[in-house]
């Protein structure tokens, strides 16, 4: 039974990198106000050390032989992990942790490049962030591709690299610190969750209450813990379907925060800009933020009831 750590020089390496220079940021900005709060430190270097964990503990060997560790692994690199690094906005903190060198010779023609601006753009608009984001996921657990990247070491790598780079494009576009026109509106954000929560039961569901194991590679390398492949397919899907639901739930719910905490900064702006002491519009914008609290609790319930009609029919069946 495969129960080893494993250190690859890109993994190690990466990590240690990021790590050094966000740290760095964190120091060179402990004097400014741009400095982030240490839940956002701890969030960023918590992401960071979930990507660690997904790919160089056992959990990455264990992923090989059991289809319901691969989802697992899969919810690290594809949300758990995207969500907490974005959550924190390390933007500021790994720009200003980068060496002078770095900055003007790298990251500067980066960031100046048209074609790479457009593209860059183009992928973190909420349609085009939601469409690959969503994407990744349904190609990936595509029986063929699937057992293909289980078997083959470098379309495994793909395989991750493609759920990385999808979950912090995706959290990107939904924690972007830059309200509209900017960054993409609240409302955008929340239509992104509700699609990914829909399509993280509707597969979930799927793969739950399938009537047949659909992957082979797993019985190739030799199935672990004595699990039937019909059962250890059923608990994996659960993975997609519940802890996977829950990310965008979460990330739902500290949107709303944002957009009411928002609202509040602009009606401060026009009191003051009005000359009026009065604090009836951030009332108003509180009591708007629990009403928008109130409707994507209910949006969430009502999409994990097309889950729920998904399941009685497939149990039915």
């Amino acid at each position: 039974m495969p129960q080893y750590w494993q250190f690859t020089p890109d993994v190690v390496i990466g990590s240690l990198v990021v790590a050094a220079l966000y740290v760095t940021g964190l120091w060179r900005l402990h004097t400014r106000a741009a400095r982030p709060s240490a839940w956002r430190a701890l969030g960023f270097l918590g992401g960071l050390a979930l990507v660690f964990l997904a790919l160089q503990s056992p959990l990455d060997a264990l992923s090989e032989h059991l289809f319901i560790v691969h989802q697992v692994q899969h919810l690290l690199l594809h949300a758990m992990a995207p969500m907490l690094m974005m959550l924190a906005a390390p933007q500021a903190s790994l720009v200003a942790g980068s060496p002078a060198a770095l900055r003007r010779y790298v990251i500067a023609p980066v960031m100046t490049n048209h074609a790479l601006r457009t593209a860059l753009r183009f992928v973190s608009r909420p349609p085009a962030a939601s469409v690959l984001f969503i994407g990744t996921l349904f190609l990936w657990q595509y029986p063929p591709y699937h057992d293909v990247a289980v078997l083959d070491d470098a379309v495994h790598y793909a395989m991750h690299v493609s759920m990385l780079f999808a979950g912090l494009v995706f959290f990107w576009c939904v924690f972007d610190s830059r309200p509209a026109p900017l960054g993409a509106g609240y409302g955008a954000r929340l239509a992104m969750l509700s699609a990914a929560l829909l399509s993280n039961i509707l597969l979930g569901a799927v793969t739950t209450f399938k009537p047949m194991p659909l992957y082979a590679a797993y019985d190739e390398l030799g199935r672990l813990w004595h699990l039937s492949a019909l059962t250890d397919e059923r608990l994996g899907g659960m993975i997609i379907w519940i802890p996977g639901s829950m990310m965008c739930a979460v990330a739902g719910l500290c949107v709303i925060r944002f957009w009411g905490g928002h609202e509040t900064r602009q009606d401060g702006r026009r009191t003051r800009e009005l000359g009026s002491a009065s604090g009836t519009g951030m009332r108003s914008n509180r009591a708007l933020a629990l009403k928008l609290a109130a409707v994507a609790a209910t949006v969430f319930i009502s999409i994990l009831g097309v889950g729920l009609l998904v399941v009685s029919h497939f149990a039915a069946a």
